[in-house]
């Protein structure tokens, strides 16, 4: 097991922060943990994504997957401060199209 995920309640958004590599390793605790989240009463789940330093395609599959939960019920996902690595990823596959992407908090 090669990441660490956290959840942080804020006043107003609840923040995934996931330190590590977002691979096929970890997809299942993500769908989980996805699911769980998005029944919760906030309007706006936060992927931080300071700390995360490698993503493969099983990582964005679950992104995919859990912004279209979030769609589906009038909810935001945004993705917090990817490294380079993974804001080029999201650049080259047209994703930072669909996703919301910042860089800080106050972006929000």
């Amino acid at each position: 097991m090669n990441y660490k995920i956290q959840i942080k309640k804020r006043q107003t958004y609840l923040v995934l922060k996931i330190a590590g590599s977002v691979t096929s390793s970890c997809i299942h605790v993500l769908s989980k943990k996805f699911d769980s989240l998005y029944k919760t009463r906030y309007e706006t789940i936060v992927v931080d994504l300071s700390e995360t330093i490698y993503i493969d395609s099983h990582g964005l599959g679950i992104f995919i997957y859990a912004w279209k939960m979030m769609e589906k019920i009038n909810k935001s996902l945004v993705f917090l401060n990817p490294r380079e690595f993974i804001r080029n990823i999201f650049l080259g596959t047209n994703l930072d199209r669909v996703l919301r992407v910042v860089d800080t908090v106050e972006e929000l």
